[in-house]
């Protein structure tokens, strides 16, 4: 940063602005806030507390980020930026009905902006407002038909309501654009499992194993001993199940001593999980 050594002249707000910026472009994000609020300018308020709230945002200060982007706002700052910003710092919380409604003024002020619909349609996602989800994630596709991660979660909302081939066909076109391939490749073979083609579902999962995720690599093992069970392949099914036990699984230990071990019968199989969206 770059002070003035006499006691004649200070910085001005602009020269201060300027640093933080500066700052915040070098990822620099508790320098901008130590900055700011030792140099407040209350006559450039508005520029002030964006910034301010941009940084807390990045540092996953959402409540403080919120804060100020509210007194941006009552300050004269009623930009797209403002209403994405605060729109997606009020998802990261929890308050879906809010960040809609900042997102709402964001479009209405920049419609072709699909990132906008994008965020919006996440928000609806999580509020089960599936219809408007799939129309936001359509509206997003069609401004940047790119989008691996619209395609993603429009695929995923499209399982979720049952509409697997529809679903399938949106989770391939964002692993061909270049989306999250694990999640994709884990979604797809879920899908295998439930439509029950076993044998693609286990080329899937053989392939997830090698993951270093060990979460990942868990429910790889296991799905894998379910594929073999319906198979019939017992053997192979206990040995998978082992090793998700072994990773720390508590349903695989249950089956693995129950089943495995003991040989009584199988209690009736439940998926586990839903399949996943790209989260923020």
């Amino acid at each position: 940063m770059v002070f003035v050594a006499t006691g004649l002249f200070s910085q001005t707000s602009v020269d201060v602005l300027d640093d933080a910026r500066k700052l915040y472009d070098d990822g620099e994000f508790k320098e901008v806030i130590e900055l700011l609020e030792s140099e407040y300018d209350i006559e450039n308020q508005g520029g002030y507390e964006m910034l301010l709230g941009d940084a807390e945002h990045k540092m996953e200060f959402f409540d403080m980020a919120i804060h100020h982007y509210i007194k941006a706002e009552k300050s004269g700052i009623k930009t797209v930026d403002l209403y994405f910003h605060r729109g997606a710092a009020y998802i990261s919380i929890g308050e879906f009905k809010k960040a809609i409604k900042d997102l709402n003024k964001a479009i209405k002020v920049d419609p072709e902006n699909a990132d906008l619909f994008f965020y919006r349609g996440y928000a609806h996602t999580e509020m089960e407002n599936n219809d408007k989800a799939l129309a936001d994630y359509s509206n997003a596709i069609l401004l940047k038909p790119d989008y691996a991660e619209a395609y993603y979660n429009r695929g995923a909302v499209k399982i979720d309501l049952g509409l697997l081939d529809d679903g399938i066909k949106d989770l391939e076109e964002s692993s061909e654009i270049g989306g999250e391939e694990l999640n994709i490749s884990f979604n797809l073979a879920i899908i295998a499992y439930e439509k029950g083609e076993y044998e693609k579902a286990i080329n899937l999962f053989e392939e997830l194993i090698e993951t270093e995720d060990i979460a990942q690599k868990l429910d790889a093992y296991y799905y894998l001993a379910e594929c073999n069970y319906q198979l019939k392949e017992t053997e192979s099914a206990c040995r998978y199940f082992y090793k998700a036990m072994a990773l720390g699984d508590l349903d695989s230990e249950e089956i693995y001593h129950n089943y495995c071990e003991k040989g009584q019968l199988r209690k009736l199989f439940k998926t586990r999980r839903k399949t996943e969206k790209v989260t923020f």
